[in-house]
C-alpha cells in the first residue's frame, strides 16, 4: 500500500465539501426551524445542511468526537443524552426534537414541549448505508431542503469514490476499527452493519472482524482477541476523558504494544471519531484510511 499517499490538499477538498453546503442560502432554513438535537447523528446532519440546532446533548463532548462539521459556540448544551435538561429545552421553545430512544418518562416530558422524533438509524432495521441515506432524505423532505440533501449525498459519494481510487492497490485488504476501553484492556470492535463496515465495503476493503456482533454492529472483547485476527491495518479511538489513564498503560511491554499491527507500525489513532455518525463522519474516516498507507510505519 506504499505510494498511495493522498495529498493533503485533495484530502481537505474532499472532506470540506460537506461543510461547504453551509451557504448563506441556508440561513433562511435555519431561522424557519427551531430544532433540538439530542441525537448526535441528527445534529451532524443538520450542521452539514447549514441548519444549526438550537441545542445538542453534551456539546463539549460532541466537539471532541465530531470535529467536522463544526458545532457553533451559539449552540447550547442541554446535558447528557440519557438525561437532558427538560427545563432548558422548554425555554428554547423548539418546534421539533430529534432524539435517541430514551426512558418513557423523559420522552413524555419532551413530548409536552414539542413533537419528538426518534432517529431510526442505530440500530438499523436493514443494511446500514441505505438506512442512513433514507434518514437524510426523510429529514430533507421534512425541513424542505431535499435539494441540499441530495447535494450532500452526492458530495459524500464522490469523496468516498475518490478515496477508493486512491486505495486501488490495497483492494481487498483487511481493516479493523475499534474503540479502546477506559482501562485499555478491552475494545469495542465494529463489525457487520456498522458505519465502519459499510464504509470499508465502499472503499473496496474488507472488515477484519467477521465474528458475531450485536444489534448496533459491535462486539466488546478483550484486547487479546485481536492477536489472532488476520488484518492489515488497525484504526482506533478512545474516550477523550480517559486519555491519561490509558496512556499509563502504553508501556513497551504492555498488551496493546504487543499487538502485531501496533508493533509493525500499522495502527493509526482516530483523534476525532464518532462511530454512530453520518455522512461527514464517514468521509472523515475514509480520509484517514486512505491517508494512512503513505504516512510510513510508526508505532501507535
Amino acid at each position: 500500500m506504499s505510494g498511495l499517499l493522498l495529498s493533503r490538499r485533495n484530502c481537505l477538498k474532499a472532506l470540506l465539501a460537506l461543510p461547504l453546503l453551509n451557504a448563506p442560502a441556508a440561513l433562511a432554513a435555519a431561522s424557519a426551524h427551531r430544532i433540538v438535537a439530542i441525537n448526535w447523528l441528527a445534529a451532524e446532519a443538520l450542521l452539514s445542511l447549514g441548519i444549526p440546532p438550537l441545542a445538542v446533548s453534551d456539546g463539549g463532548y460532541f466537539r471532541h468526537r465530531i470535529a467536522t462539521p463544526v458545532l457553533p459556540a451559539t449552540v447550547q448544551d442541554i446535558g447528557p443524552y440519557w438525561e437532558p435538561n427538560i427545563e432548558m429545552i422548554a425555554a428554547l421553545r423548539p418546534t421539533l426534537i430529534l432524539s435517541d430512544m430514551l426512558a418513557p418518562a423523559i420522552q413524555d416530558s419532551l413530548r409536552r414541549i414539542a413533537p419528538v422524533q426518534v432517529v431510526p438509524v442505530y440500530p438499523p432495521a436493514g443494511p446500514l448505508w441505505p438506512t442512513l441515506l433514507a434518514f437524510y432524505r426523510s429529514l430533507g423532505r421534512q425541513l424542505g431542503v431535499t435539494a441540499k440533501v441530495e447535494q450532500l449525498i452526492n458530495h459524500a459519494n464522490h469523496a468516498i469514490a475518490q478515496y477508493k481510487q486512491q486505495l486501488k492497490q490495497a483492494e481487498g485488504q483487511r481493516v479493523l476499527v475499534v474503540v479502546r476501553s477506559q482501562d485499555g484492556k478491552f475494545v469495542t470492535v465494529y463489525g457487520a452493519n456498522s458505519l465502519p463496515d459499510a464504509l470499508l465495503t465502499q472503499l473496496g476493503l474488507r472488515n477484519a472482524w467477521t465474528l458475531p456482533v450485536g444489534a448496533m454492529g459491535t462486539a466488546n472483547v478483550g484486547v487479546e482477541r485481536l492477536f489472532s485476527l488476520q488484518a492489515d491495518w488497525l484504526f482506533y479511538t478512545e474516550l477523550p476523558t480517559t486519555l491519561t489513564r490509558v496512556s499509563r498503560l502504553r508501556q513497551p511491554d504492555g498488551l496493546w504494544q504487543q499487538l502485531p499491527l501496533v508493533a509493525a507500525g500499522r495502527a493509526r489513532e482516530l483523534s476525532h471519531f464518532f462511530p454512530f455518525g453520518g455522512l461527514a463522519t464517514a468521509v472523515s474516516l475514509a480520509q484517514h484510511i486512505a491517508a494512512a498507507p503513505g504516512e510510513g510505519n510508526r508505532h501507535a
